[in-house]
Parts: structure tokens; C-alpha cells; sequence
């Protein structure tokens, strides 16, 4: 009604024609209504930003109280876990009496599952601290080769039983600054997994080079390969992939989260490069900077 009497106005102090009255008046009344609408949208923006922050800051909140328990949870079973596989092993080695073959099977049956839960735990130990924000790195110059050529001799067990050969091509690359501790748990991981999803007698390639201010360490199994549909989820935790360990091995799904989350605080990058049926090749770089 206000703006039909605006419109009126102009009308009698003769601005306007009668013809051109509802036209105006048609002008007045869209422009209230865009000024209406545009109202009402950014009141309901406001109220999605409100709303997204309060979900992102609730979430937040309940994966540190699940980081918390989760660590807590694992942390208490890890002692006894450790205890069952320690007391297993030593009566399977006879040093406290002699055992039946069926004694023999069970115990070697329940030292395997306790080294399986174990690893597990570990597992999930390491991701509670990572994404808590508790992993504290120990960073020190040192030699990528050498690490590497220790993990190899580490893992030359595994690879052996599967009747594997490791053939590596670890160029001179300037020492870099990591915590040996954590990059050692990433190059275990690709290795073991090049030796878990390759075929027996199959050959693991491993590779140090340097490049673009990076140093690039690489794994190349034999294994069936993964889809481009696939890879995507390889670094998530608890992902479930068509590919299947080849020699009945166990897998937790958290040895590439976690290596991811190792290489990404050293401000380092972790990829695949993996075609179906023409094995992968995983790399990690860290970058070469001002050694402490």
C-alpha cells in the first residue's frame, strides 16, 4: 500500500502518466521484493555458517573424546597382549617342559593371533597421537640410504620365506632431517606390503634418488595392481580394497594412514602410481632444507 501511494504521488505532481502507473508501481513492488528476498538469504547464509561451525567444532570435540578412549583402550591392551605372546613363545620353545604336536599347533595358534592383535593396537596407538596432535617428532640430520638399507636387512626375513628378491638402486643424496624412528615405520610399510601382495618369487624394487630440492625414496612390487577407482582410499584408515594380501598375511589398513600422516609432518609428500595387472610403485619424498 506504501508504495502504491509513492506511485500516486508522482501521478498527481503530474510525473507520471495514469498509463505509466502500473508500471511503475510493477518497478517499485519487484525491487521491494529482490531487497525481501536478498533479506531472507543472507539471514538463512548466516544461519548455515552458524550451524556449520557449531557441527565442525562438535565434531572436532568428539574425535579428540574418541582419539582419547581410543588411545586409553589400546594402551591397556597392549601389556597383556604383549604378555601372551612373550609367555607363548617361550613355552613353544620348550624351555619350561616338552609339548605335544597338538599343544604345539594351539600355542602357535595363539602366539600368531596375539602378535596380529598386537600389531593392531600399536596400530591404532599410533593414529590416536597423530591425530590428537601429540606426535612429537625427533628430528635429526641423517642418511635416507642407510636407514633404508637397514630396513631392507630387517625385512630380508619376510621377503625370503616368499622366496623374494630386493633389488635397489639407492643413488648418494645429500643427508636430510627426519625422525628415523617414524620414516623407519613408513619404509617398513611399503616394503612389507610389496611383500605381502606380491606373488612368491616375485622382485621388489627399491629406489633413493634426489631431485627438485626432494629427496624421493620408491617401492615397486609385482602384486595385481590397483584401480584408479581404488587408490583414492588407499592412505584412509580402515579401507577395504579388492586387493588381497597373497600369501594369507594379515593387514590392519592403517599402515598407509599412518605413514601418510608421518611423511605430511615432515612437511613431505607420499603417492602411488599403480595401473591393474602392472603391480605399484609407491614414493615418498622429503624435502632437502637447513639441517638443526
Amino acid at each position: 500500500m506504501r508504495d502504491k501511494c509513492l506511485a500516486q504521488k508522482y501521478i498527481n505532481a503530474g510525473r507520471v502518466g495514469d498509463d505509466k502507473f502500473y508500471e511503475l508501481l510493477k518497478v517499485i513492488l519487484s525491487y521491494r521484493a529482490d531487497a525481501k528476498d536478498n533479506e531472507i538469504k543472507h539471514s538463512l547464509l548466516r544461519k548455515l555458517v552458524l550451524d556449520y561451525s557449531n557441527a565442525e567444532r562438535k565434531l572436532f570435540e568428539l574425535n579428540q573424546l574418541k582419539n582419547k578412549f581410543l588411545g586409553i583402550a589400546a594402551h591397556d591392551l597392549r601389556n597383556p597382549l604383549a604378555s601372551i605372546r612373550g609367555f607363548s613363545e617361550i613355552i613353544l620353545s620348550g624351555d619350561v617342559g616338552s609339548l605335544t604336536e597338538e599343544q604345539k599347533e594351539f600355542l602357535t595358534i595363539i602366539n600368531s593371533l596375539s602378535q596380529d592383535m598386537l600389531t593392531l593396537v600399536n596400530d591404532l596407538l599410533d593414529v590416536s597421537v597423530i591425530e590428537s596432535g601429540k606426535l612429537d617428532l625427533k628430528l635429526e640430520p641423517g642418511s635416507l640410504k642407510e636407514l633404508i638399507e637397514e630396513r631392507i636387512r630387517v625385512n630380508g626375513i619376510q621377503a625370503g620365506q616368499k622366496m623374494m628378491k630386493v633389488h635397489t638402486s639407492l643413488s648418494g643424496v645429500p643427508k636430510v632431517s627426519f625422525d628415523s624412528n617414524r620414516i623407519a615405520q613408513v619404509i617398513d610399510n611399503l616394503i612389507t606390503n610389496a611383500i605381502k601382495y606380491s606373488p612368491p618369487h616375485a622382485n621388489i624394487y627399491i629406489t633413493l634418488k634426489q631431485k627438485e630440492g626432494k629427496v624421493t625414496v620408491g617401492v615397486r612390487d609385482q602384486g595385481p595392481g590397483i584401480s584408479l577407482e581404488e587408490q583414492p582410499k588407499l592412505f584412509g584408515e580402515f579401507q577395504r580394497l579388492s586387493t588381497q594380501p597373497t600369501g594369507g598375511e594379515k593387514s590392519t589398513r592403517l599402515g598407509l594412514a599412518i605413514a601418510h600422516k608421518i611423511v605430511t609432518a615432515h612437511n613431505g609428500a607420499i603417492g602411488v602410481e599403480s595401473q591393474v595387472g602392472s603391480g605399484s610403485t609407491f614414493t615418498f619424498s622429503l624435502p632437502i632444507g637447513d639441517l638443526p
